[in-house]
């Protein structure tokens, strides 16, 4: 399960105010935001039936990492966004060019990515390149990762849509100060909510 707050921003300069915040000092170390060179990409087959199932398939690569995330059950409400996850670790790049459903076949993901494609090939539809700096954020009661993202959607036109926003997602502990968080950082920033995710601005007409 992922949960997480997205946000629109127009600049960087949000999350940077928020990392070096005297409030937020006792929980993140504003020396230890990660930088994530990411580049992901996107299948379904050529009928579009995950998209139509409400269904993400994802092969990311994350520095030097590749990992594949099917993602389902999508449920989304003033920017909080709750769905269904598996994510697998990919250590074969033929696969990452051209892969499949049989590798989550000992998974739940498996089952419903049948039930929407059954055999059919997957194809690439669309690619983002995107830098990511992460933070966490630890109270004592949770643990949450605050990031920015910046850079370009190839949507399924082949246009570039640039893109920049924020995401506080749980990572573990009490949900009711992952929430309050939330709240304190979007009245503070007046930070507005995101409810599209990055494939639906991709698809977005």
């Amino acid at each position: 399960m992922e949960t997480e707050f997205k946000y629109k921003l127009e600049s960087s300069d949000v999350f940077d105010s928020i990392v070096n915040s005297d409030e937020l000092s006792d929980y993140l170390n504003k020396d230890a935001v990660e930088t994530i060179d990411m580049h992901a990409v996107y299948f379904d087959t050529e009928d579009n039936d995950l998209r139509d199932a409400g269904i993400a398939y994802r092969i990311r690569y994350e520095n030097d990492r590749i990992t594949a995330t099917i993602k389902w059950d999508i449920n989304v409400e003033e920017g909080l966004h709750v769905r269904e996850e598996f994510n697998l670790v990919i250590n074969d790049e033929r696969f990452a060019e051209n892969p499949n459903i049989e590798v989550f076949k000992s998974s739940d993901a498996y089952d419903v990515l049948y039930r929407a494609a059954g055999d059919k090939k997957l194809v690439k539809t669309v690619e983002m390149n995107f830098d990511r700096r992460l933070v966490k954020i630890d109270t004592g009661k949770s643990i949450s990762a605050l990031s920015i993202d910046q850079g370009i959607i190839q949507d399924y036109e082949g246009e570039p849509v640039p893109v920049c926003e924020m995401e506080l997602e749980w990572y573990y502990g009490d949900e009711d100060d992952f929430n309050g968080i939330a709240e304190y950082l979007s009245e503070k920033y007046n930070l507005v909510a995101e409810n599209e995710s990055k494939l639906q601005r991709a698809f977005r007409d």
